[in-house]
């Protein structure tokens, strides 16, 4: 499967990912579950503990609270734009909001899938919508009027994750089993099927498999895509598991790498990871203590060369468009801003309630 798309966004300049600090933080008076930048940096939209999105605007830190869905939000994405935002919950509704305007509802809704919609992903080119869930399908819609172009069957177990090809020609998913298939935009066929078995397990103390992407996604490039979750479970219901980021090859769909901590004793789950275009791998952990890390991973070399402690238990990571700040959701209801380099902006700022 070889890559089309060669272009790497710009490295920032001042880049030290070991000088990472907080310069932000946004409050809500739930926990967050999951978190999407807008690609012009205008805006960082969360999920909660409840049924709404919060929108905050990152320049003047005001918030709105959008309403509309039946559960839990577990995913979001934004238009290249940023003048649309794309929520899925756990109710299988796909709301789509206008963030150009003042309004708190949903200009339209989309009934995607029986039991969750896991995943929601806006295609490279801004034309199409993937998402995926527990019907154990993955479908793929026209943004232009919401006709469902695609419907991929053939994933056993139900379907956490689900992301584009930078190329804009190809879709990967992966199940709650660790199974990762390829389908072929072009010709609405599977084209390969990828083992990421490493990335389950079974509780026995709940008789329950546990597993699933957390988070996926594409380096720039497309030669890779890395996939972030739990493995070696004993028992998931109590956060007994080991997190994990695993980095697949796009040409030959082989595993490249596993990322794991350096910390044999950490338990938790992997919730967000993100290339960098500066050539390393960032990844958000929750452990089962409620605290996080953030993980700065080479991609040739064998343990993190930097690891920041965090706070509160990272529930969703994003890197914004100037490639030095990254957002992070707390499961301490805090959206926090962190900065990668040695600037004087090193001092926390102080919290805003938005």
């Amino acid at each position: 499967m070889k890559s089309e798309q060669n272009a790497e966004p710009a490295v920032a300049a001042g880049l030290d990912a070991k000088q990472t600090h907080q310069v932000a933080a946004f409050k809500y008076e739930l926990p967050l579950t999951t978190l999407r930048v807008d690609p012009t940096a205008r805006f960082a939209a969360a999920g909660a503990e409840d049924l709404d999105v919060q929108l905050w605007d990152l320049d003047s830190g005001t918030r709105r609270t959008l309403k509309g869905h039946p559960s839990w939000v577990r995913s979001i994405d934004f238009s290249p734009d940023g003048n649309r935002l794309y929520t899925a919950c756990w109710g299988g509704v796909i709301n789509v909001w206008d963030t150009s305007s003042d309004q708190t509802t949903p200009v339209s809704s989309i009934h995607a899938h029986q039991g969750a919609a896991r995943c929601v992903r806006v295609s490279p080119d801004g034309k199409r919508l993937a998402t995926c869930g527990n019907d154990l399908l993955v479908k793929v819609w026209n943004l232009d009027d919401g006709e469902l172009l695609h419907t991929f069957s053939g994933h056993p177990r139900h379907v956490y994750g689900v992301d584009f090809h930078p190329a804009n020609n190809h879709l990967v998913s992966q199940d709650l089993m660790g199974g990762v298939n390829v389908w072929d935009l072009g010709t609405g066929k599977h084209k390969q099927s990828v083992d990421a078995s490493v990335m389950t397990g079974y509780d026995n103390k709940f008789a329950a498999d546990m597993g699933g992407a957390r988070d996926l996604t594409f380096r720039a490039d497309g030669t890779q895509w890395a996939s972030a979750g739990i493995t070696n479970v004993t028992n998931s219901f109590a956060g007994i598991q080991v997190p994990i980021i695993v980095l697949f090859d796009w040409e030959t769909g082989k595993e490249i790498k596993q990322l794991k901590s350096a910390d044999d004793n950490l338990k938790g789950i992997a919730w967000g990871v993100r290339y960098h275009p500066a050539g390393f791998v960032i990844g958000a952990i929750a452990d089962r203590t409620g605290k996080g890390e953030l993980w700065f991973y080479r991609p040739d070399e064998e343990k993190a060369f930097h690891t920041l402690k965090l706070k509160s238990a990272a529930r969703g990571l994003d890197l914004l468009s100037d490639n030095q700040r990254l957002a992070v959701a707390h499961a301490d209801g805090h959206l926090r801003l962190y900065r990668m380099t040695a600037d004087s902006a090193a001092a926390d700022e102080p919290d805003a309630t938005g």
